[in-house]
């Protein structure tokens, strides 16, 4: 079994001149989706096409969420073509929603997107699926 390196990196290992940390298949695809999907373009200084599109727009009220859903889904499987490879046909499911976010004594509405990616390992076919969700505008995960 191949073991692969765990994000983020910890250069700290690296100086002390330690074995850097790894984690096996699956971990190490949820991790790339999860930086992919949490990263906006442009923010990542070695690959400037690496993130999400979605971002530019994440505090636009005026976006219905139909339209929010479309560019989620639409921005991950071009991402995950180019760097996310290890996935055999990859689906991308999408919910946007209006979901209560409670703060101490307070609650307010604010948007969730809901991910789920779903494929097979190109290793071995076997079965794989990933899910997140966040708030956004600012992003927040409960």
């Amino acid at each position: 079994m191949q073991d692969y390196l765990k994000l983020p990196l910890r250069f700290d290992q690296f100086f002390e001149k330690k074995k850097l940390d790894t984690c096996p298949l699956k971990e190490s695809i949820y991790r790339n989706l999860h930086l992919l999907i949490t990263t906006q373009l442009e923010e990542n200084k070695q690959d400037f096409r690496y993130g999400s599109q979605f971002w530019d727009h994440d505090y636009d009220i005026h976006m219905s969420n139909d339209a929010r859903r479309e560019m989620v889904m639409s921005s991950l499987k071009r991402q995950l073509q180019l760097y996310e490879k290890r996935i055999l046909n990859p689906v991308v499911e999408v919910n946007v929603k209006q979901k209560e976010y409670k703060l101490s004594a307070s609650a307010q509405l604010r948007r969730r997107i809901e991910i789920i990616i779903t494929g097979n390992l190109v290793r071995n076919n076997e079965p794989f699926r990933f899910q997140t969700g966040f708030f956004i505008g600012p992003l927040l995960f409960d």
